[in-house]
C-alpha cells in the first residue's frame, strides 16, 4: 500500500531554520503596516532594521516615488502606463516636432533638440510631480526602528501539548534604546502566527523583580506562558502601533 506524503509543518524545521522562518513572518507582517525591512550584515542581537516615511502633520504613510502626470488632462502614467508616454522631441530652432529617438531635426538638421514627453491621449506634456499628503502637508519624516525577533512553537512533552510557548531572554537582549523593540512570533499547532510587540521598557516593567533573579543573570531565563491567552504578555498581542 502506497502511503501518501505527510504534509510538512514547522515542526520539521531545525531550530535555526525555524528562527529564520519567524523573522520572515515578522517581516511580512511589518510590510503590511508600511515598514521597509532590512537584514543587518552582522547579527548583534538585532534581527531586523525597519524604516518608513510618514507625513509630519498627520502621520499617514508617505510615498516618496514621484508621479508622472499629464499637465493637460491629468492622466497618470506612474505605474503600468509608462509605455504609453510618447517620446516627442522639439527642435529649438524651427519648432519642428518629431517622434522617436532623434538626434537631429528632420527639417532643419539642427541638433538643438529638447525632450518633450507627451500624453498619448491629449498630446499634453507629461511632468514629474512629488507627492503631497491628502491632509495638504508637503513635509514628511523618516522613522527608524530596530527589531529583535523571538520565535516559539507550542511546547510538547511526552507526546502531549503543554499549551505553552517559551521565549528565552538574556541581559544582552536589553538594548535600552527607545527605537529598539521585541517582536515575539508564536506559532500555534495549526502553524498560524501570533505576534507580541513590546518595547524594552515594556519587558522590564512586566518582568519586575524577576530581572534580578540569578537565572536571568546566568542567561538561563525562559519565559513560559499560555498559548491560549498569552498570560501576562497578552496586552502586547498585535500591538504594531507601538512601533509608531
Amino acid at each position: 500500500m502506497i502511503m501518501k506524503n505527510r504534509k510538512k509543518t514547522t515542526t520539521d524545521l531545525s531550530a535555526k531554520h525555524f528562527s529564520r522562518y519567524g523573522e520572515f513572518l515578522v517581516s511580512f507582517e511589518l510590510s503590511k503596516h508600511g515598514w521597509n525591512i532590512y537584514d543587518p550584515v552582522y547579527d548583534e542581537y538585532i534581527d531586523l532594521i525597519i524604516h518608513k516615511h510618514v507625513c509630519e502633520e498627520c502621520g499617514k504613510n508617505w510615498n516618496l516615488t514621484p508621479v508622472l502626470v499629464c499637465k493637460k488632462c491629468g492622466k497618470d502614467f506612474s505605474k503600468s502606463l509608462k509605455k504609453d508616454i510618447v517620446a516627442k522631441k522639439i527642435c529649438q530652432d524651427c519648432k519642428n516636432e518629431m517622434i522617436g529617438n532623434k538626434t537631429k531635426c528632420a527639417k532643419c538638421q539642427s541638433e538643438n533638440l529638447i525632450n518633450h514627453p507627451s500624453c498619448d491621449k491629449c498630446d499634453g506634456e507629461v511632468e514629474m510631480i512629488d507627492h503631497s499628503c491628502k491632509c495638504g502637508s508637503k513635509k514628511y519624516i523618516t522613522k527608524f526602528r530596530t527589531i529583535q525577533v523571538k520565535s516559539s512553537r507550542i511546547e510538547h512533552g511526552d507526546g502531549k501539548s503543554k499549551n505553552t510557548y517559551a521565549v528565552d531572554m538574556k541581559p544582552r537582549d536589553l538594548i535600552k534604546d527607545e527605537s529598539h523593540f521585541y517582536i515575539w512570533c508564536l506559532l500555534d499547532d495549526k502553524d498560524h502566527p501570533h505576534f507580541l510587540v513590546l518595547s524594552v521598557k515594556d519587558f522590564i516593567k512586566v518582568m519586575g523583580d524577576s530581572l534580578k533573579g540569578i537565572s536571568f543573570f546566568k542567561d538561563q531565563d525562559r519565559q513560559h506562558f499560555s498559548s491560549r491567552d498569552f498570560g501576562k504578555w497578552r496586552e502586547f498581542l498585535d500591538k504594531f502601533d507601538k512601533l509608531e
